[in-house]
């Protein structure tokens, strides 16, 4: 069973465009940052703790999101968020926003690889998930 979370954010005027509904990028950094509470409820850390550079992880490589319908200030959304796809170096998170009433805002997807990184950015290669990062995450 796929690990879940579900936490709250809440719409604040500096999210919003001219119009007073949620602009577009925060949608992005609200799913990048239930994709990071997602790894820290499974136990995965970004940087190598002896070196503090990071080694080996989950880089982004896609990011899409749909807009149901729109949010304004003040209003409370929980985001869910799950992997819904794991294939040999690649998986698949997907958030949905809902509001107090259940219904969805939003629903996101991202796309990220499991890669290592031997030297500089160059050496960045996609590699095997790990097992134990498949079993943390719940595949």
């Amino acid at each position: 069973m796929a690990l879940t979370i579900r936490h709250e954010v809440t719409v604040e005027w500096g999210d919003c465009d001219p119009a007073g509904i949620v602009y577009y990028p925060a949608y992005f950094r609200w799913s990048d940052q239930a994709t990071a509470r997602l790894f820290i409820k499974a136990g995965l850390v970004r940087d190598n703790l002896s070196s503090g550079q990071w080694t080996e992880g989950p880089p982004l490589v896609k990011a899409e999101c749909a807009f149901k319908r729109p949010s304004q200030p003040g209003e409370k959304l929980v985001v869910e968020t799950h992997v819904s796809r794991f294939g040999n170096s690649s998986f698949s998170i997907s958030h949905v926003f809902r509001d107090a009433s259940g219904e969805i805002a939003a629903e996101g997807a991202e796309t990220r690889i499991w890669a290592r990184k031997e030297g500089d950015k160059s050496t960045l290669k996609a590699v095997p998930i790990p097992e134990n990062v498949r079993r943390a995450l719940g595949g």
